[in-house]
């Protein structure tokens, strides 16, 4: 019998092109090519951007067979493409293997190519695998003399509207400029929802500047709804210039419990012009961490939210504030953990559901709120990896990406957590519930507008699995259902693959300028976060719970 070395004499290097969203159906393929002792190269440890695809480039320059992990998410996926004519025009061998569904092929280049069909993996399986593997490095030749033109980076449009959209002042020209080239994208790239998402924050960044004429504000707000209506709930993400998990890298400082303060009052915005304390761009892939180490015990966890008001001046130092800042995930693919101190601030004191209202809604007994503030709950030190990592905002409540966008980068919210020892959602079918709040400005569709956004992302990861890694490693795996309702609640459901029965709801809901978030977890969860949203929503309107 043949060894593997003796297939494989000489170390060479293969290309894996795969979708952001197939991460995990390729983890198999990946342990078979490795065994070879080949390098095996795929983009899950570049942070994104102009850097993150040269550095792709070169690889596919240099690489002995470029595999491509073939599913109906690949052949929809820009980057894919992109790699794949690049590696043809470099006549590198190209080796499909199908991982996934894939409609048709007839219509795609690689029409002529043999496809290695990986579904179902056999041990006769590996063997022709590897036996076209071979086959392809045996052919592969020197690069051409003239190297053919790189192909421009996926969607590099909206790292450039961005930058447009930065600047202090826009002429009506400008903005009409802006909005026609805007409707265009949308056409061209309604069917990846990914890049819909980001063109959604750039359509929203515009409407809110205070610059924006009334005629372009409508032409926005028509683009804005035509989007909502238009995403379909059964589309998957499809793969952008920033495909790697998001590797979360956290603090471990605890932060005092405080109590929650009133949210009816709006917050104050921001000029575009001051600088924003709560954003912060970097070339890595850092988001806020879910969870600390489960311990040896799970207990019921309530978990509560607190909510403040923006002031105009500097920050204080009587109390934190947490902010999940993006300024596009487009531009660095990037969502980062940002902790401040803010003033107190005032107006009458508002209470989230107390432990004995959980236990009645949630038929457990023993739910306690958890100690040690926002970071000892959500954000303990550690790291977790999310795939696909669209998915995180579904996952997580107060990490939404769509918080800092729906306001145009002037609306502030915040949240605070009061949390203790607490178990993750998820360890020995422990109950599970998650309570936060944001302030929007009073008097204006910006709540409205945020859950409209939130949708977004939901819908696109639905019935998608989704991976969460913590340390230790350990992994939690979901299956997340259809959204259900739409503005001004919206619901989904995810369930724990493996294991006893574990499913958690998720339910967003506007009251007045406030958005209630709120997630519950058990082994018998139906509808309970929906009633602890009706119960909150009672309590902050005096209105009947249900």
């Amino acid at each position: 019998m043949l060894s593997l070395e003796s297939i494989f004499p000489e170390a060479m290097m293969l290309f894996v092109s795969h979708a952001s969203q197939d991460r995990s159906a390729i983890e198999g393929l990946l342990a078979v090519l490795r065994r070879t002792r080949q390098e095996v190269w795929l983009d899950d440890e570049l942070g994104g951007g102009e850097a993150w695809w040269q550095a792709i480039l070169e690889k596919i320059r240099d690489c002995s067979v470029f595999i491509i992990a073939l599913s109906n998410n690949a052949l929809a996926s820009k980057p894919c493409a992109a790699e794949l004519r690049y590696a043809q025009a470099l006549r590198r061998p190209v080796l499909p293997v199908q991982i996934g569904a894939v409609h048709s092929v007839r219509v795609t280049p690689l029409a002529a190519t043999q496809i290695i069909d990986y579904r179902n993996p056999l041990h006769e399986t590996e063997i022709r695998l590897l036996a076209a593997v071979r086959k392809c490095q045996a052919q592969c030749g020197p690069l051409p003399p003239t190297l053919p033109d790189e192909p421009e980076v996926p969607f590099a449009y909206l790292m450039r509207m961005a930058s447009v959209l930065s600047h202090p002042a826009l002429s009506h020209h400008d903005q009409a400029g802006l909005v026609s080239e805007l409707r265009h994208k949308l056409a061209e790239d309604c069917a990846d929802p990914a890049a819909l998402r980001d063109i959604v924050r750039l359509l929203y960044l515009l409407r809110d500047r205070p610059d924006v004429t009334w005629r372009i504000r409508g032409e926005v707000d028509a683009l804005l709804a035509a989007c909502d209506s238009d995403l379909s709930p059964s589309v998957g993400l499809a793969t952008v210039p920033f495909s790697r998990p998001h590797r979360v890298e956290l603090p471990s400082a605890q932060l005092p419990v405080e109590r929650l303060r009133s949210s009816r009052e709006s917050a104050t915005e921001r000029p575009p012009s001051e600088p924003r304390s709560v954003i912060a761009l970097t070339p890595s892939s850092k988001m806020l961490s879910p969870a600390e180490p489960p311990p040896t015990r799970a207990r019921p966890v309530a978990i509560a939210s607190r909510i403040t008001k923006a002031g105009r001046t500097g920050f204080a130092h009587s109390r934190w504030i947490l902010a999940s800042a993006v300024s596009l995930a487009v531009i660095a693919a990037v969502v980062v953990a940002v902790l401040h101190s803010q003033a107190e601030p005032s107006g009458p004191d508002v209470a989230l559901l107390d432990d004995s209202t959980l236990d009645t809604i949630m038929g457990a007994t023993g739910m306690k709120t958890a100690e040690g503030g926002v970071l000892k709950a959500k954000h303990m030190r550690g790291t977790v990896e999310v795939s696909p990592p669209e998915c995180a905002s579904v996952l997580y409540p107060g990490l939404d990406r769509t918080y800092r966008d729906s306001g145009g980068g002037q609306v502030t919210w915040r949240v605070s957590e009061d949390r203790g020892g607490m178990g993750r959602a998820g360890v020995d079918g422990n109950f599970f519930v998650d309570q936060d709040v944001a302030s929007f400005p009073a008097d204006t569709d910006r709540p409205t507008a945020f859950v409209r956004a939130s949708a977004l992302p939901w819908r696109a990861c639905a019935g998608q699995t989704v991976s969460a890694t913590y340390p230790g490693p350990e992994t939690y795996t979901w299956n997340v259902g259809e959204v259900v309702g739409d503005v001004p609640q919206i619901g989904q459901s995810f369930t724990r693959v493996g294991g006893a029965p574990y499913a958690c709801q998720r339910v967003m809901r506007v009251v007045s300028n406030l958005v209630l978030d709120i997630k519950a977890c058990g082994d018998h969860v139906d509808d309970e976060a929906n009633k602890i949203a009706g119960r909150l929503a009672a309590v902050m309107t005096d209105a009947p719970p249900f």
